[in-house]
């Protein structure tokens, strides 16, 4: 780690669009934890790949050092397979962002924001480690929950499991802008007069954002502070 980037390494260095890759933790934070639901691949006891998708937690204590957590039912295949500490594994998100459509069927694309993050499980060795990170786990799904509802009894610790993995390395790749047709020297299609006369090319953007709170049957309170502020947040958090 150099500041707040990630050294370029073997397992990070972006190779396809160079240009593209981006090492800075702020922004592959942000992608996490817009996307929420990251896609988490690692080698089973059996030496098949696996790949679970999980909701997906980004934390950096006061030294910099970033983790990411993970919950789940405590007896699944993926918390049973990570339980050993140094155990490998690496977690992947992508935020679509537009379809990007060209005057050729070879040129269309997307823009999408991508990240890619390496690292090692963690044992969680007390209760005390257990509830900070539940408590991390629901404020990364809504922040101002944890203070706002009921916090876990003994029952629903142990009927959670939670993976704390240190983030070793990590980088995103970032795509904007338009079909990369003017871009080519002497490309005959932008030239094409009839083409581009009868072909739209542009992009579409695509993106989720929060709709209006619609409250329970049961509750009773107004819409407090805390979630009015996650339904008017650009993308929910």
């Amino acid at each position: 780690m150099e500041g707040n980037k990630f050294e370029k390494t073997t397992l990070n260095t972006v190779r396809r669009r160079p240009d593209r890759g981006i090492y800075d933790k702020e922004t592959i934070a942000s992608i996490i934890r817009e996307a929420k639901v990251v896609h988490v691949a690692f080698v089973d006891p059996q030496g098949l790949p696996q790949c679970i998708p999980m909701l997906g937690v980004w934390d950096e204590d006061e030294t910099g050092q970033c983790y990411m957590y993970f919950h789940g039912y405590p007896t699944t295949r993926i918390m049973n397979d990570l339980s050993d500490p140094g155990t490998p594994i690496v977690a992947t998100a992508t935020l679509v962002d537009g379809l990007v459509l060209a005057l050729s069927a070879f040129s269309h694309s997307m823009n999408y924001r991508s990240a890619v993050v390496h690292g090692v499980i963690l044992p969680i060795t007390s209760e005390e480690e257990k509830n900070i990170a539940f408590q991390k786990v629901v404020e990364g799904i809504a922040p101002g929950r944890w203070e706002n509802s009921r916090q876990p009894n003994e029952e629903e610790q142990q009927g959670t499991g939670i993976l704390r993995v240190k983030i070793e390395t990590a980088s995103a790749k970032v795509r904007t802008g338009p079909a990369k047709d003017s871009e080519k020297a002497g490309n005959p299609d932008v030239a094409d007069k009839e083409l581009v006369s009868k072909t739209w090319t542009g992009v579409i953007p695509l993106r989720a954002v929060p709709g209006v709170p619609e409250p329970s049957s049961y509750s009773v309170i107004p819409t407090p502070p805390h979630v009015s502020a996650l339904a008017a947040a650009p993308h929910g958090v």
